[in-house]
């Protein structure tokens, strides 16, 4: 069923040089006129061997920004397998060395990629979040992480980038002018990873990527364009913040509005949300989206791990075509408990039951108003509900919210842009604020 890896058994290439010129050549004046991309290497020091860079990934095309920015130094990329599956990236990522990695899941093929890369000599960029943030707050990391690092015994360069996710938001298709940083420095050097713990390894990863080991609060960045700032946000926020009601919100112009209540913000272009009137909101997306993550863990705070907690009707997209991307391949019904995810229904004209342990869907990516994706032994399972395309951040937010409950084993720091891990780095309203207060589970921060 489905196509494993696609070149899981090819031979990691070294990047090709002469694409890497034109790929610079051609992006780096497009980044400095459209992003006014500044570079600070000022705490990076280049190894004389091979090194790992870890960026926070903030929007599609940082691996651009990392890329461009270390020019004449070139990266192996480790990427999410399914950009393997379109063409003409399914040739173009391999010729620029990249490594098809399976999402939130052990991924044996992978790693044997890296070994090889650092071992001949080369160097690495890895995104740990694993996915695109989805509120514009770092999301935390697998904890394995931290044994990669200390198996890979070489330095550790940090990225943090800053802008991106103002100019390219998760929430909406393509760009918008605006101002972007790259922020380059040591992070580890190869005796740091052998000395220090997973644990210190990790929690220096989520300090650095975060941005919360900064000495000082970090200059806003904003768009040079204030004109239909939130179109598109309703595909990422779906609960009223002042009643409650989903998917109730439209957007229009600067403007997001409850069709319930009237409850409205605006938004400007430091991406900033303000109410309108005596409305109630957030501060920022991430706000916003961590206080739909806690009202979602309260409900589920009736439920028990065997209890359901939704069952819905889905069509299931996989690869079953090299270089044709992830196509329809069947339909059935998909449920979430406490214990783990389930899909009985037809897939490649069989019927079949798969079962997805909870312990294994520690993070769910979603395309906002497409599809969320579920990867298990080395395949990717796009799920689309059949009631609308707009509910794909409800069951991505529920179901990372029942890990969190409910999982056994978890394998996520904590470090979460969500109820269990935000930081507040805006003055919020004290009605927003006493609300939220109520919503966070045990351990959560204000």
């Amino acid at each position: 069923m489905g196509k494993n890896k696609q070149g899981a058994a090819t031979k990691i290439r070294k990047p090709n040089g002469f694409l890497y010129f034109v790929f610079f050549a051609l992006i780096f004046p497009v980044m400095k006129l459209m992003f006014r991309l500044k570079v600070d290497r000022s705490g990076f020091s280049p190894p004389d061997g091979p090194f790992v860079v870890l960026c926070n990934h903030a929007s599609f095309m940082d691996f651009v920004t990392v890329m461009i920015s270390l020019y004449p130094r070139k990266l192996n990329a480790v990427v999410a397998q399914k950009y393997f599956y379109y063409s003409p990236l399914d040739r173009f990522l391999p010729f620029m060395g990249c490594i098809p990695k399976t999402l939130f899941a052990p991924d044996p093929h992978s790693v044997m990629g890296i070994l090889s890369v650092i071992k001949r000599g080369d160097n690495l960029l890895l995104f740990p979040e694993g996915r695109c943030t989805t509120g514009g707050g770092y999301m935390g990391i697998h904890k394995a992480t931290a044994k990669l690092i200390k198996k890979l015994g070489v330095p550790v360069v940090s990225c943090f980038i800053e802008g991106a996710y103002t100019c390219m938001p998760f929430w909406r298709k393509g760009v918008r002018w605006g101002r972007q940083r790259a922020s380059f420095a040591t992070l580890f050097t190869a005796e740091d990873t052998q000395r220090l713990s997973a644990d210190e390894i990790n929690s220096l990863i989520d300090k650095r990527l975060s941005g919360s080991d900064r000495a000082t609060a970090p200059e806003r960045l904003h768009v040079n364009v204030e004109k239909n700032l939130v179109i598109g946000l309703e595909n990422i926020l779906y609960i009223c913040p002042k009643c409650e009601a989903e998917f109730s919100l439209e957007t229009f112009g600067n403007t997001i509005r409850c069709m319930v209540c009237g409850n409205a913000a605006v938004m400007d272009r430091f991406t900033r949300l303000s109410p309108v009137g005596d409305g109630i909101c957030p501060p920022t997306v991430r706000d916003w989206n961590a206080l739909q993550f806690s009202i979602e863990w309260k409900r589920l705070g009736f439920l028990s791990a065997d209890d359901e907690i939704f069952r819905t009707s889905v069509f299931v997209r996989m690869n079953a075509r090299p270089a044709k991307g992830l196509e329809i391949c069947g339909q059935g019904m998909l449920v979430l408990t406490g214990l783990g995810w389930t899909y009985t229904g037809e897939l490649f004209g069989e019927t079949v039951k798969l079962f997805f342990p909870l312990e294994s869907v520690p993070g769910i990516p979603f395309d906002p108003n497409d599809n969320f994706q579920i990867y298990a032994g080395g395949t990717i399972h796009a799920f689309r509900p059949v009631e609308g395309a707009q509910f794909c951040v409800k069951y991505a937010t529920v179901g990372e919210c029942a890990y969190w409950r409910f999982s056994p084993s978890i394998q996520v720091t904590p470090v979460h842009d969500s109820g269990l891990g935000m930081e507040k780095t805006e003055k919020i309203s004290v009605d927003w604020f006493n609300k939220v207060k109520t919503l966070l589970p045990p351990g959560g921060n204000t």
